[in-house]
């Protein structure tokens, strides 16, 4: 494995650090680093006055100058994250993704032995170059201010390849762990699957509790080749006081198959961006979340399901609620091109009210250019029913406990459709505390 990229501790975001990771990266890396610090520093940020993306969610407060690369991994968050592996899937494969420093995969020799590969992106890049840049290539460097950031200063990064026919014998779980103040992140998740090739991949996102100010700027950019099968988790337990923005796409071959699944529970402001590519005939993807905010949290959710070739089918399910006074902002895209015939597709997104002061907004849509398709869309926002709060108290349980039960059995659908049933059990104690408030969140974490 190579030495991973040289950067100066604690360096301010700026072109002496972006040049530095260019001069330091293999050449067709260093061009691409190049051209996208270029067009960072041309786009504007983001605007919720001016950008339909952003109109409900304001970034203002999110000072990138201020913020400096991260240079180190908290020991108390990765050992958190391992026991969260350790009891729910002890068979998998354990990488961190760990900035500046040796990036440890443990477990990995039965992946290793069937040609697997399970390293830091800094090194694909440098020993399996054509591999990371195919791996990369749904990736234009300058389709937005932060995924051109990403492209120019990214560091450490996980890169997880799967050769054609090879079904992976045990998962790999992934753990990006964040801290210090200001700290400027940006956790890297790279797969991709040959053709006829099965994989299940855990991602989880951690810093610690509390409202230290941090920056995550995150890329999750997924390949699944013809006939592949790949199930994704992630998992965002971010602290309070973390600007956190996602993108996480994945681009399926003919007959491929990815079900996802996002657990969004913690960070200040998150927009995050969802998004299933479907290139290949009869390529499939079912795309579940949950998300539970509470305090002042922002949580953006932005979906795409984009039909590019026909027989394809996706569905989408988005379960969120929101207490205190939380904010939910969801938006939808089903997207299907002329050449998509007999698509089928479908997104739905259900709110919980909480709280008097809690906010959802939902805007699902459909863009269709094809004939002989089947598209359709749903959104609901309500607040715990009346009836239902009776039934339980009348039966002797108590009004929070009653409460919490409605939730938990609002979430239910979402939790059972995970594909690892371990991760399952995680999400299900993870929620439990989050609906228990924070006392119950701070024994949970």
């Amino acid at each position: 494995m190579t030495a991973p990229l040289a950067v100066r501790p604690a360096a301010e975001i700026g072109p002496d650090v972006a040049a530095a990771l260019a001069a330091a990266s293999p050449p067709w890396l260093a061009d691409r680093r190049r051209a996208a610090w270029d067009a960072y520093a041309t786009l504007p940020m983001p605007s919720s006055a001016r950008d339909e993306d952003w109109r409900r969610t304001d970034i203002s407060g999110l000072h990138l100058e201020q913020h400096r690369m991260l240079d180190s991994v908290n020991a108390t968050v990765v050992g958190g994250m391992r026991r969260e592996h350790d009891a729910a899937a002890p068979e998998a494969a354990f990488a961190i993704d760990a900035p500046g420093t040796y990036q440890v995969v443990e477990n990995a020799d039965a992946l290793l032995a069937q040609g697997i590969i399970v390293t830091t992106l800094e090194d694909a890049a440098s020993r399996h170059a054509e591999l990371t840049r195919r791996a990369l290539a749904p990736l234009a460097i300058d389709e937005s201010k932060f995924i051109a950031l990403w492209n120019a200063v990214w560091r450490g990064g996980v890169f997880v390849y799967v050769p054609a026919g090879v079904e992976a014998l045990a998962p790999v779980w992934i753990a990006h762990a964040v801290a210090g103040e200001r700290a400027a992140s940006f956790p890297t998740t790279v797969i991709l699957l040959e053709d006829s090739a099965s994989l299940t991949v855990i991602d989880t996102y951690t810093s610690p509790k509390g409202d230290v100010e941090l920056f995550s700027d995150t890329v999750a950019v997924m390949t699944a080749g013809r006939d592949s099968r790949l199930d994704y988790c992630a998992l965002q337990q971010w602290g309070d006081g973390v600007w956190h923005v996602a993108t996480r796409r994945a681009s399926l071959g003919a007959n491929a198959r990815l079900r996802f699944f996002g657990a969004t529970l913690g960070a200040r402001v998150q927009k995050a961006y969802w998004e299933a590519v479907l290139d290949g005939a009869g390529a499939e993807a079912d795309l579940f979340g949950l998300c539970f905010a509470d305090g002042k949290q922002h949580h953006d959710h932005q979906s795409l399901q984009a039909h590019r070739a026909p027989e394809t089918r996706s569905n989408l399910l988005l379960k969120v609620a929101v207490r205190d006074q939380a904010r939910s902002v969801y938006s939808g895209l089903i997207d299907v091109a002329p050449e998509a015939v007999h698509a089928d597709g479908y997104v739905q997104n259900r709110n919980l009210l909480l709280s008097r002061g809690a906010k959802a907004d939902s805007v699902p849509r459909l863009e269709i250019r094809a004939n002989d398709v089947r598209c359709g869309h749903g959104a609901t926002a309500g607040h715990i029913d009346q009836d239902e709060r009776f039934y339980l108290m009348a039966r002797g349980v108590p009004r929070e406990q009653a409460d919490a039960l409605i939730v938990r059995g609002f979430m239910d659908d979402v939790v059972d459709r995970i594909p690892h049933r371990g991760f399952a059990e995680l999400i299900g104690q993870l929620l439990d505390a989050k609906i228990g408030g924070p006392a119950a969140a701070e024994q949970g974490r």
